[in-house]
Parts: C-alpha cells; sequence; structure tokens
C-alpha cells in the first residue's frame, strides 16, 4: 500500500499535467482563431444589418438632439450657424456611440467593420442602408422649421429629375470625387499620425459614414440633386457599366482605397 500511494499520486500529478497542457493548448488555438476572425471583414449582410438597427436609433435620437440644440440656441443666443454645428457635432458623435453599441453587441471589432466598409462601400444594399439613416438625419440638420415645411413633400415618390441628364450626373460625379480627395486629406495625415504608434490603426468606419453625409448635402447644395435622384440616375444611365464614367468611378475607388491601406 505504501507503494501504491507514491505512484498513484504520481499517476494523479502526470495526468492533471497533461489536462493543463490540453487546456492550455485549445485556449492557445481557440484564441488564436478568435483573433484570426477579429481580422476577417464581416460579411455585407452582417454590414448591413448593422447600418439598418443603427438607423432605427437615429430615428429615436434625431428628434432628440433637435429639440435640445434649439433649447440651447433660445437659452444662450445662438446663431443659426452655431446652432447647426452643435447639432451636427452631437449627430456625429451619437451616432458614433450608437454604432459601435450595436457592432459590439454583435462581437463585432472595430478592423473587422472598417474592412467591410472597405469591401462593400459601393454596394447598392450598404448605400441604401447609409441613405436610410442620411433620411432620418438630415430632416433635423436642416432644422424643426423646414422639416416641417418638407414633410409633405418628402412622402413623394422619387425619381430622376429632368436636369440630371447623363452629362449632369458625370458633373456630380467628379464633383463627388473631388470633395471625396478634400476630405480625405486630413484624415489621411491623421491615420499616418495615428499609425506611428499603432501600425494597426484604422479608420473608424463612422468617420465614412459621416463624410458621405458631408458630401452629400454638398451635392443638395451646389445641383439640388439628393442622394437617392443620383442613386437612381445611375441606375438609369448604367453608369457602372458605361465606360464614359470609367475614369470619374475608378478615381473615387482609387481614393478611398489608397485612404484605408
Amino acid at each position: 500500500m505504501s507503494t501504491l500511494r507514491p505512484l498513484l499520486a504520481t499517476g494523479l500529478a502526470v495526468a492533471v499535467g497533461a489536462l493543463y497542457v490540453v487546456i492550455h493548448e485549445r485556449r492557445r488555438k481557440a484564441k488564436k482563431e478568435l483573433q484570426r476572425k477579429m481580422e476577417q471583414p464581416i460579411s455585407k449582410d452582417q454590414l448591413v444589418e448593422i447600418l439598418q438597427e443603427a438607423s432605427g436609433e437615429a430615428a429615436k435620437f434625431a428628434a432628440q438632439i433637435g429639440a435640445w440644440v434649439a433649447k440651447v440656441q433660445q437659452e444662450h443666443g445662438l446663431t443659426d450657424e452655431k446652432a447647426n454645428q452643435l447639432r451636427q457635432q452631437k449627430f456625429e458623435s451619437t451616432l458614433d456611440e450608437v454604432i459601435n453599441t450595436i457592432r459590439k453587441k454583435k462581437g463585432v471589432g472595430e478592423k473587422m467593420m472598417d474592412l467591410a466598409f472597405r469591401q462593400h462601400m459601393e454596394d447598392k444594399d450598404v448605400q441604401a442602408a447609409l441613405t436610410i439613416i442620411r433620411k432620418q438625419i438630415a430632416p433635423q440638420l436642416a432644422g424643426a422649421s423646414r422639416a416641417a415645411a418638407s414633410g409633405e413633400a418628402s412622402e413623394r415618390p422619387v425619381r430622376v429629375p429632368t436636369a440630371l441628364t447623363k452629362d449632369k450626373l458625370k458633373e456630380v460625379m467628379v464633383f463627388n470625387a473631388v470633395q471625396l480627395e478634400k476630405e480625405l486629406a486630413p484624415i489621411r495625415k491623421q491615420l499616418a499620425e495615428a499609425r506611428r504608434a499603432n501600425k494597426d490603426a484604422q479608420i473608424n468606419p463612422q468617420v465614412l459614414v459621416e463624410l458621405q453625409l458631408r458630401i452629400s448635402e454638398g451635392v443638395k447644395a451646389r445641383f439640388g440633386f439628393t442622394d437617392e435622384e443620383v442613386m437612381l440616375a445611375v441606375d438609369k444611365y448604367k453608369a457602372k457599366e458605361d465606360p464614359g464614367f470609367r475614369d470619374v468611378l475608378n478615381r473615387i475607388t482609387h481614393t478611398l482605397n489608397s485612404a484605408l491601406q
């Protein structure tokens, strides 16, 4: 019996040691697999799902922010310009928080979403989801009184305006390309600085959403066309397959890819 006990103790120690090795190896592999997945883009469907969920939240907080800014403007005597700046900043920060909360809840890392944006930015389903978000926010950005005045008009079916000819669409696309280059220049500079400290630093996908919103507002201000009208025109004139649009589309794609690399 005295001989058996040491043998049992030794056997138990070996078994426990072996079990520890097995568990440790499984954890190591699981951690490695998780890290691999976190460096892969999520699918287009997952990206659209996150954006659609964010659009639902945008509808909730848009009116609240609009009312809050109106109250601050009245109490502090802010000019319309200052109020609009405050409203824009509040919307951007809140939307950023909403999207980050949703993606974290779904177990999606920032890099996973960033890569998905890069891969699917021009997809029509992704564009449609972004358009819905802009629809939720745009009336409040324009101000409550203007939103009320245009509420009835927004229910009308969207059509390609007569003025949005094929040549005009190309002009709009060139404007988009120029604005994209201007907007991305400081962002690329910030990214380069961030990568000095962290080589894996990426552009926050929400920054791209906000950037596109500003460009869309620029198109509306200069040409009078909404995002929905421009997208309908792209389909109507088959711009993506038309050689006449190839240079400007390649310019936009190259600008985006260069900034996101």
